[in-house]
């Protein structure tokens, strides 16, 4: 059976007439009469009764026009996926980001670019770098967003932006209006730190540790933005990526740049051998441009 034999026969029945099947179709009666007759040599048995000037469908047409009404609803519905998916309208979108940047920026990243797409699906997860590298190495996630690069090599990684750590000190502080803070100043200072399974917690740790400057760690957390709310509860000093600090009232602390600079990479992470998909193609590019506008507003934002 071909498609125009089928759609001959559908005309026919809606319309009752062969004459006005043939309007509809935009072809001939004699045209219309020869789809039939070939449709029905194929079936092997007959289609339609002539009742005087009426033609009748058969209970075996009346059979077939049932499921040739639910192979065009699947046409039809193929190509509108079809459709969808040539402009990128339709499909999902797995993200995994570090914990800062996926609370922070992301959201509005991916709701900006969800906007015009509401058959677009997206999962956005927080993770450890790690993790997160393993994830899209496994095909798991479609894009992640790390602090480090990939060290495996199922992933390709893209240096997206490199920014300074920041100090944060209670606003009363005796080094809020220092402007910039030097390790040295925090000898003997309450420091909030951050985990000892976070990657910025071994950096900041060598750079005390090579000066020889001795700090008194009073509070671990697992999050910057936990570190922020001590630091603003007075509970000690930080060192903290700009990332958490950007955009937000601060009036119980001050954010001062930090000496020496400790590097905060933001890593783009893909996996190497994947199949391509147009639509996390886009959302990829989209994400990186946009996420680096933000990034850049962040390091600016973070002192001052």
């Amino acid at each position: 059976m071909k498609i125009r034999q089928l759609e001959a026969f559908q005309e026919v029945i809606t319309a009752g007439s062969v004459t006005r099947a043939a309007e509809r179709l935009g072809v001939s009666q004699p045209a219309v009469s020869q789809l039939l007759g070939q449709l029905e040599r194929g079936c092997g048995f007959k289609l339609f009764e002539r009742r005087g000037s009426k033609i009748i469908p058969t209970r075996e047409a009346e059979a077939l026009y049932t499921e040739v009404q639910r192979m065009f609803v699947g046409v039809g519905r193929i190509a509108r996926v079809a459709a969808a998916l040539r402009d990128q309208s339709w499909g999902s979108v797995k993200i995994a980001a570090f914990p800062t940047v996926a609370r922070r920026i992301v959201p509005e990243i991916v709701q900006a670019f969800a906007a015009d797409r509401e058959d677009v699906r997206f999962h956005l997860e927080s993770m450890r770098s790690q993790s997160l590298i393993d994830a899209v190495a496994a095909q798991n996630v479609d894009i992640g967003l790390s602090v480090l690069p990939g060290d495996r090599p199922e992933v390709e990684s893209t240096l997206l932006y490199r920014m300074r750590t920041v100090c944060i000190v209670p606003r009363k502080h005796r080094l809020a209006e220092a402007g910039v803070v030097h390790a040295r100043d925090l000898a003997g200072e309450a420091f909030i730190s951050l985990g000892p399974q976070d990657h910025s917690r071994t950096i900041i740790d060598r750079v005390f540790d090579e000066l020889r400057v001795p700090r008194e760690i009073r509070i671990e957390t697992g999050q910057s933005e936990t570190t922020c709310s001590f630091v603003a509860a007075n509970a000690g000093i930080a060192i903290v990526d700009p990332i958490c600090v950007y955009n937000i009232d601060r009036p119980d602390f001050a954010v001062l740049r930090f000496e020496p600079a400790v590097q905060f990479d933001v890593w783009l992470i893909r996996p190497r051998a994947t199949r391509s998909f147009n639509l996390v193609d886009s959302f990829s590019h989209y994400l990186e441009a946009s996420l680096l506008d933000e990034l850049v507003k962040a390091d600016a934002f973070g002192v001052g």
